[in-house]
């Protein structure tokens, strides 16, 4: 039984097959993201993946850059299942409940996730519990400050690509508006306020799909560095040790939380 059902769950159990059709409609898009999260992870050791989905990055980092990412946590039956069968190891239940994982893990990694959990503030403290001592944090996701996150937000208001206004505007093959009723998107300030909150201290930022989203299919872009320029955007943190609670442990002395 899956814990932490919300709309989002909701909506990726019954449209779960659409989400990778896209981004196979969608390539370049795909690679670029892809480029990106390699580039994030670097050597990420033992990885947690939250949110993971269809497992369809994890599997694709596997095949073609031999980084493994075999543990993962999703709250979507539908998308869990796709994920399973791609080898990874899923826990079902909802980001507020990922330290319910083995802990000690060197990385855990939001790709495309944290926009679709209703308080990614508590996720981000829950992957502070998994993480080992100086265990990273990795977080990508669609800016709200971009051109993706203002047209998608478009189209969720109008409910609908074919809205004049967006006709001209939208790419080709666009993220299916069902994905866009449940989704909050943060801005890079707002993303990081809630890792460096939640216990991290923010180490860089990487970017990519610089161009309008209208032509970011057109062509693979390597991943940059700094956040102002691209519309999905790496948050890279590490983490810290909490301070202790009022009457809990000893001045100097580091906390395991």
């Amino acid at each position: 039984m899956t814990t932490g059902i919300t709309e989002a769950t909701v909506v990726f159990d019954e449209h779960a097959e659409a989400y990778d059709k896209w981004f196979k409609l969608n390539g370049n898009v795909l690679l670029s993201e892809l480029l990106l999260l390699k580039k994030a992870l670097g050597n990420p050791g033992r990885t947690l993946s939250v949110g993971c989905g269809s497992g369809l990055f994890e599997s694709m980092l596997k095949t073609r850059f031999g980084i493994e990412i075999n543990e993962g946590v999703e709250p979507s039956d539908g998308m869990a299942a796709i994920a399973e069968k791609r080898g990874i190891k899923v826990l079902r239940v909802g980001a507020d409940s990922a330290s319910k994982a083995v802990i000690g893990f060197d990385t855990v990694l939001f790709n495309g996730s944290s926009s679709y959990i209703e308080n990614p503030g508590a996720a981000f403290a829950e992957a502070h519990k998994a993480l080992r001592g100086g265990g990273r944090l990795v977080v990508l996701d669609v800016t709200a400050e971009g051109g993706y996150g203002t047209l998608y937000d478009l189209a969720a208001q109008f409910g609908t690509w074919d809205h004049p206004k967006l006709k001209i505007r939208a790419p080709k093959n666009p993220y299916p508006t069902e994905f866009l009723s449940c989704v909050c998107w943060k801005s890079v300030p707002e993303k990081t306020a809630l890792i460096e909150n939640a216990g991290f201290r923010v180490k860089e930022y990487w970017q990519t799909l610089t161009t309008h989203p209208l032509y970011s299919n057109d062509a693979p872009q390597e991943p940059a560095p700094g956040y102002t320029k691209g519309d999905y955007v790496a948050v890279i943190a590490v983490k810290e040790p909490l301070p202790p609670q009022h009457g809990q442990g000893l001045p100097g002395v580091e906390q395991s939380g």
